[in-house]
């Protein structure tokens, strides 16, 4: 319990005088004979001396009760603030010099070294998680859910047959982001991409054969869901809409980019609603909706009787893709789907 300022007068002392609270002793003693009367207890995020002149410290304990999932820790907590570098005893006296070179050095020791020595490994790969999901702008789900499939991974499969823990951890990220669905679009390119530019060998097919190496230990815990064109639509209509030129064609007309955007993704969740999975028949889900988001603007463009905003070309820079593969993908829609919803 917290005893506060507002319930002194309910401890009496034998002398029946009110008591104080000696905050360095953490004590209530009575003002007048310096009675102890008992201790103050407080909450363990309670923080005394407090040194308001260093911007590092603050009224938190860094204390971890166990190893983070997404880093490699050491159990407990930081010897005094996490970035202090003069020592004080109970009372909050400073130290003598020998003392304070040595809690230094210890400090030293604890704090860097021994969070993860015999653990490079690990250190080195949710070093580069965090890396991998600050440049994708993942958020913090994302990350403890691909840190959760490495751990259980390092402990399931056997150490000779894990040869290249930076393709396991891409491999986990690919796996978490799956999961997700319409809440992380990211393509396997793109984190493929972020993988090399940060310096590794990762690509797709490693990816892949990973998974399989991997699914004959773990069993059903790792599973790659396929994704659908329906998880990438809000990203790529994001993309087109905040795209210069599609602004500009939008201005020339008159018409209102937030409309223009609204209607793309009714109208295109409303197709692939009825463009089934086996007429999509496999293909690139993200190419296939770049498609289906041509297929809306065609159709809008029909409906006003106006020159359609997007061309293949515009889309192509826009969503970063092939033109040639919006356009094969384009004609598989406009053979199957398009000519019957228009005269319908």
């Amino acid at each position: 319990m917290i005893i506060t300022k507002s319930e002194y007068s309910k401890i009496l002392t034998d002398c029946k005088h009110e008591p104080i609270l000696d905050e360095v002793r953490g004590e209530y003693i009575c003002s007048l004979c310096g009675l102890v009367i008992e201790k103050q207890l407080v909450s363990p995020t309670y923080q005394m001396n407090i040194d308001h002149s260093n911007k590092f410290n603050s009224s938190r304990h860094f204390v971890a009760l166990g190893k983070r999932l997404n880093m490699v820790d050491g159990l407990g907590s930081f010897m005094d603030y996490q970035y202090s570098t003069k020592f004080t005893d109970a009372s909050g006296r400073p130290l003598k010099a020998k003392k304070q070179t040595l809690f230094k050095r210890l400090k030293y020791f604890y704090d860097v070294r021994s969070r993860y020595v015999n653990q490079e490994t690990n250190y080195n790969v949710f070093n580069l998680l965090n890396r991998v999901v600050n440049h994708l702008k993942l958020n913090d789900n994302i990350k403890d859910r691909a840190a959760y499939f490495y751990n259980k991974i390092i402990s399931s499969v056997p150490k000779e047959e894990i040869t290249n823990h930076i393709i396991l951890i891409a491999m986990c990220i690919f796996l978490a982001i799956r999961e997700y669905k319409n809440k992380a679009p990211i393509t396997i390119q793109e984190l493929c991409q972020i993988f090399r530019e940060l310096g590794h060998r990762v690509s797709p097919r490693t990816i892949l054969r990973e998974i399989q190496k991997v699914s004959i230990y773990t069993g059903d815990f790792i599973k790659s869901n396929t994704r659908k064109s329906e998880d990438y639509v809000n990203r790529i209509v994001s993309k087109v809409c905040n795209y210069s030129e599609v602004i500009n064609r939008l201005l020339k007309i008159d018409e209102d980019v937030n409309e223009y955007r609204l209607y793309l993704l009714n109208k295109s969740f409303e197709i692939l609603k009825n463009f089934g999975l086996q007429q999509r028949g496999g293909r690139n889900p993200y190419i296939f909706a770049v498609a289906i988001i041509y297929t809306s603007d065609q159709i809008l463009a029909k409906y006003k009787k106006r020159k359609a905003i997007l061309t293949q070309k515009i889309l192509s820079n826009a969503c970063k893709c092939a033109e040639y593969s919006i356009r094969d993908h384009f004609k598989v829609i406009k053979t199957s789907f398009l000519k019957n919803y228009i005269e319908n």
